[in-house]
């Protein structure tokens, strides 16, 4: 299979080696089937800025508020201090441990101990590591559709089968008939929960929680994914753990600092979950992590004291929601209106028939190309003819305006009728 100096394959044995002789998990990773449109859009959109075009991304979900200057200030502090940039702790530093389960418990009335806690590089590497503990190819994992495009990849990586349970978009309401024939007493090991969610931004109700509880019923874990917990726009957040103390030997709880505390690059996150769910994820990272950074952990301490920080999100967060809702209604791409968290979500599948469109791939390119406004295709969350927009602009609603202006002023075939848009 080697050339004749055995430098390297050649280009049949490259072929056969893709197609019949990688592992099953490695061909099922196809990087076309599951790239995240989000992150192309993105870079789609950091080339049209690099020609000079005023170009309004509102693709990925990073806070364009700054973060909280006394959290920055104790940052700074320890990396100054050259002891402290040497403590390593695989499972996360003591004290925030400490900080995460004392907070848990005073604001959700958790009842969690420190031996329930691990932190990582963000919530992403905790999904990974969860769903290959708990699952595998003889079992089954269950997310909600639309789904956030992490939990595909996750549930790929560990060679599970995908279960979906669908969430009305229209009524943001869970659809208790397509959980109940998705579950399998025997085959599920994990059930993802994600509220507020991503991308429609729903709220499970404690109501619909309690039915999903009592549906798994003790046979698989029930993963409750809290990330956007912080920012409600008109409820208060319950956790699971509060909900179902009975069940908290089922329940796993992920979060971080990304979102409402606006330190998406500071990749800390953290998951509340059984004992011994820890034990092993604290061996893992043991050999995979070795340590999350220090002086990023320790500010964390100090934003977890903050809660005006991500109040104020909230608030912004909200108006732009709001804003969406009353700027696209009626434009054939429907929004729904958001109850919390970082997105909208667009409804465009009429419009994309009405245009040539195949899915949203092809509109969110046209959209950026007329009006220099970046979006990420629904083909990332499991809803092809959809597009999501992130709050994470502070020309947001400048946006918005040129989706309007997109949305009523197109031909058929999709051209603008305003060429001054067109250039904008």
């Amino acid at each position: 299979m080697l050339v004749e100096n055995g430098a390297e394959f050649s280009r049949v044995s490259r072929t056969k080696l893709w197609e019949g002789y990688l592992p099953r998990t490695i061909r099922d990773l196809m990087p076309n089937d599951l790239e995240f449109q989000m992150f192309v859009l993105d870079e789609l959109a950091d080339k049209l800025i690099e020609t000079g075009a005023d170009v309004l991304k509102l693709t990925i979900g990073v806070p364009e508020l700054p973060m909280p200057p006394a959290v920055l200030d104790e940052m700074v502090d320890k990396l100054r201090n050259p002891d402290f940039v040497r403590r390593v702790y695989p499972e996360g530093l003591p004290e925030l441990r400490e900080a995460i389960a004392e907070f848990y418990n005073q604001r959700h009335n958790a009842n969690v101990s420190v031996d329930q806690v691990i932190v990582n590089t963000g919530t992403s590497p905790i999904f990974r590591n969860i769903f290959q503990l708990v699952s595998g190819p003889q079992y089954e994992i269950m997310i909600p559709r639309p789904y956030y495009a992490l939990y595909m990849y996750c549930a790929t990586l560990a060679g599970a089968t995908v279960k979906f349970y669908d969430i009305d978009i229209d009524s943001k309401r869970v659809d208790m008939d397509s959980f109940r024939r998705s579950f399998s007493p025997e085959r599920t090991s994990l059930v993802v929960i994600n509220s507020p969610g991503n991308p429609i931004g729903n709220i499970v109700t404690p109501d619909e929680m309690r039915q999903i509880y009592d549906i798994v019923d003790g046979n698989a874990y029930i993963l409750n994914d809290e990330i956007y917990n912080n920012v409600m726009f008109y409820d208060e957040f319950r956790s699971a753990l509060a909900l179902f103390p009975e069940r908290r030997d089922m329940t796993i709880v992920t979060n971080g600092f990304s979102k409402g505390y606006r330190m998406y690059t500071k990749r800390v996150g953290f998951a509340i979950l059984p004992e011994e769910l820890q034990t092993n994820l604290r061996v893992i990272q043991q050999h995979t992590l070795l340590c999350t950074d220090p002086c990023y952990q320790h500010g964390m301490i100090t934003a977890l004291a903050d809660e005006e920080s991500p109040a104020h999100l909230t608030s912004v967060y909200r108006s732009r929601a709001e804003y969406t809702t009353e700027r696209l209604q009626g434009t054939g791409c429907e929004p729904v209106a958001a109850e919390g968290g970082f997105y909208a979500l667009l409804r465009c599948e009429a419009w994309n028939a009405d245009h040539g469109f195949a899915s949203s791939k092809e509109l969110a390119r046209d959209i950026l190309q007329k009006v220099h406004v970046a979006v990420v295709p629904g083909t990332d969350f499991g809803v092809p003819h959809d597009l999501r927009l992130a709050f994470c602009n502070d020309r947001y609603n400048d946006g918005i305006d040129r989706l309007r202006e997109y949305f009523t002023s197109s031909n058929p075939d999709g051209r603008l009728l305003s060429a001054a848009v067109a250039e904008a």
